[in-house]
């Protein structure tokens, strides 16, 4: 089914507006109703049951944005969420793994706006607890910061990150009397010295935006990429051109694209608005046998291009019939390019603003659709192997880029445990997560009548998704988790906690698994509902109901 293009831009108006987002939260967990995060709903899954790889996504204008991975079965993994936290202008963009110091680390840039609409916030590397090792702020220089390019290069050594300077002098007009110069830096991870600076407003012209609009950000640089001679190739979508810049001295050296190109497409495809340009090896790349024996890494250049294929201003689709990932050929001799690969958006539909593309080491390419939230795996054949869509249309969150792959994450924090009985004369429901752990296959549980009295095992069962229930056929008034390997080794284990009894007020809202959620435990449950003289470990019988036992505060 196709949606009218001025339906999707009236979607993607409100994503600017200065209001939050009225967003239907998904609470996590019942072990950490303080997580808030979007639903992630797999319309198709083609994949092996060995792919045990992990999406990577982040939240956009939900009033409580994150960073997020997923299983391929839509159940979160990690939500780097702050409890509490609810200002709606707390921005994440591009979660994605890279290697720093030799080791896998999570990536992200974070933003919030300031009181003059500034972007202030900062680019972060996470270790595999989750625990930020390395965080990059803007340079003095520096007006704002941009969160849409944020990466590390030159075997760790270097970052490249984004930035923007407000001008309002030098007689530069664009909008209001300002203008918004895109930047990007090649900072030195040791010193933070920036190696390499360049500027938009030194090479690109106002005329040469394709705003139709007047717009403060003229630019809008949103990729960079560092190229094996030392150049750079990055993206100016609101210029709708993809420039290779000389490394030295930030010259243009070739635009594709826009208003200037310098390319002739020998199939007449049209590139305008462009997201998440990459280099790729030519070797990786789909061609026919006849083009593969022209083609040369001396004469020849891939890139992978995110094409959103649609000007959210004018709401006009461009040449293409939806958005689509594409791999361009370029001939740097005769200055031609031809597109070699097209994935379309699976529902043919426009995504106006973000998107991403990503090579997986099987071959395949993995699209993240920008602002029609899904995402998506495609063979080189074309053949859709994996279609998912986070949050849903009546409550709609974006994520600027989508990526997927392995990641291990070991915690520092430890397991967290919610236990439940309807009554003392009842079994126990015991609810366990661990938010951001990978290892976990299974659950041992451990249950005690006292605090300190002896612990034994009531059930042990495998790991489901984010949060897995076990219900032990016994009462208990004390509980606690330990999280288990594969190989059987302890990975780690919660407190022990005391088991929740309803009061009889409560319990009659409650089932025999659990409260509405709506409960606030910490105010409904009154201590100890089953008295200072415990019952015996109890077994219920099959049948049996609450009903049957009678509910009351044991004595």
């Amino acid at each position: 089914m196709r949606v009218s293009p001025r339906i999707l831009w009236g979607v993607v108006l409100s994503l600017f507006s200065h209001e939050a987002q009225t967003l239907k939260f998904l609470s996590a967990s019942i072990t950490r109703p303080d997580l808030f995060v979007p639903k992630v709903t797999v319309h198709r899954n083609r994949l092996s049951t060995n792919d045990g790889d992990l999406l990577f996504l982040t939240s956009y204008r939900t009033g409580r944005d994150a960073p997020l991975i997923y299983d391929l079965q839509g159940s979160l993994v990690w939500a780097g969420d702050s409890a509490g936290r609810t200002e709606w202008h707390l921005h994440f963009h591009n979660l994605h793994t890279l290697e720093y110091r030799g080791l896998q680390h999570l990536a992200y840039s974070q933003v919030s706006l300031d009181a003059s609409g500034l972007n202030v916030g900062g680019n972060f590397v996470l270790n595999s607890n989750y625990d930020v090792v390395a965080e990059f702020q803007k340079s003095t220089n520096i007006t704002e910061l941009d969160p849409h390019e944020f990466s590390i290069l030159d075997n760790g050594t270097k970052l490249i990150q984004g930035g923007r300077i407000r001008h309002t002098s030098n007689g530069l007009s664009w909008k209001d009397g300002l203008v918004g110069e895109s930047v990007f830096q090649v900072v030195d991870i040791s010193t933070r010295e920036t190696d390499f600076e360049w500027r938009s407003l030194d090479q690109i012209p106002l005329n040469e935006s394709c705003q139709t609009v007047p717009d403060l950000d003229y630019f809008h640089l949103n990729s960079v990429v560092k190229d094996s001679q030392g150049n750079y190739i990055l993206s100016g979508f609101h210029a709708c051109t993809v420039y290779k810049v000389n490394g030295t001295d930030g010259s243009i050296i070739w635009r594709l694209g826009g208003k200037k190109s310098d390319f002739q497409m020998l199939d007449g495809y049209h590139l305008w608005r462009m997201h998440h340009v990459r280099i790729r090896d030519l070797l990786s790349i789909k061609l026919t046998a006849k083009l593969r024996q022209t083609v040369s890494e001396e004469t020849h250049l891939a890139l992978s291009i995110f094409d959103n294929a649609f000007d959210a201003v004018t709401e006009n689709s461009l040449s293409a019939e939806s958005s689509s990932a594409i791999v361009v050929l370029l001939d740097l001799r005769a200055m031609t390019g031809q597109v070699v690969e097209r994935y379309p958006q699976p529902q043919g539909m426009y995504g106006s603003w973000f998107g991403s593309v990503q090579f997986l080491l099987n071959g395949d390419r993995f699209v993240g659709w920008g602002g029609q939230r899904t995402f998506s795996q495609h063979s080189q054949d074309g053949e859709l192997m994996y279609h998912a869509e986070i949050s849903s249309d009546a409550d709609p969150t974006w994520s600027y880029r989508a990526f997927k792959g392995p990641w291990t994450g070991r915690p520092t924090t430890r397991p967290d445990l919610f236990t439940y009985s309807w009554t003392c004369f009842w079994n126990t429901t015991m609810y366990a997560s661990w938010n951001g752990a990978t290892e976990v296959a299974r659950w041992r549980f451990y249950g005690s009548l006292s605090v300190s009295g002896v612990f034994t095992i009531v059930a042990v069962v495998a790991k489901e998704s984010f949060e897995t229930r076990a219900i032990a056929p016994v009462f208990a008034s004390y509980a606690y988790v330990e999280a288990l390997h594969r190989d059987g080794s302890v990975l780690g284990s919660s407190k022990i906690v005391q088991v929740h009894v309803p009061n009889q007020e409560v319990a009659a809202e409650c089932s025999e698994f659990r409260c509405r959620q709506s409960f606030d435990w910490t105010a409904r449950n009154d201590g100890d509902n089953c008295g200072k003289n415990k019952p015996s470990m109890f077994i219920k019988k099959p049948g049996q109901s609450v009903l049957d036992l009678g509910h009351r505060n044991c004595p």
